[in-house]
């Protein structure tokens, strides 16, 4: 920013309490002597240096991607889990209907693709509300995160969306594999008992 600028802005004349200066690659080694020698300076306060700064910024990004990676796990066990239960309850609940379904004479696999009509439409709705979530939810954690040295980018790039669309439809087909062997151990029997 030009003084005048700065001066049309504020109303204010320019306060000169900064020095920023730019080093030549050649100069890199020399950066620290250099500092020492505007410390000497008694009107100098403080130096700092966009490296350690950078670096600082490094270290502090580094240990949140351990939690970001125990985030995302722990949402996918979540989501594991919330559909082996979902599909689980379901099974269980409709286990005369199934069993008469293959009295009738429907094979295993169409049993299976009766339930996972149901799979899949849920799947698909659970992503759909995930990612309107996900969006809220990110600009919140992006916000709350954020300290007054840096600032996050408040942009999600199309690929993370493919990614969580991705692991939910592959927790979804687990979930499928899993529950094909349940509904193949379901009785015919089952059909003929009474209403309890």
């Amino acid at each position: 920013m030009s003084p005048s600028l700065y001066e049309k802005v504020t109303g204010k004349n320019p306060d000169y309490n900064s020095i920023l200066f730019k080093a030549v690659p050649d100069a890199k080694d020399h950066v620290e002597d250099v500092g020492q020698n505007i410390l000497g300076n008694k009107a100098a306060l403080s130096v700092s240096y966009t490296s350690s700064v950078m670096k600082q910024l490094d270290d502090m990004l580094s240990s949140l991607d351990v939690v970001i990676v125990v985030l995302i796990v722990s949402a996918g066990m979540l989501a594991f889990v919330v559909l082996y239960n979902l599909n689980n309850i379901n099974i269980n609940e409709r286990k005369r209907e199934l069993a008469t379904i293959k009295v009738l004479g429907f094979y295993d696999n169409e049993v299976c693709a009766y339930v996972y009509r149901e799979n899949i439409l849920l799947t698909f709705f659970g992503v759909l509300l995930g990612i309107v979530l996900g969006i809220v939810l990110h600009r919140f954690v992006i916000v709350t995160v954020e300290v007054d040295a840096c600032m996050f980018g408040r942009n999600i790039n199309f690929p993370s969306f493919i990614y969580s669309i991705l692991f939910t439809c592959g927790f979804s087909l687990i979930v499928n594999v899993v529950m094909y062997f349940k509904l193949k151990k379901i009785d015919m029997v089952e059909s003929l008992k009474s209403v309890e």
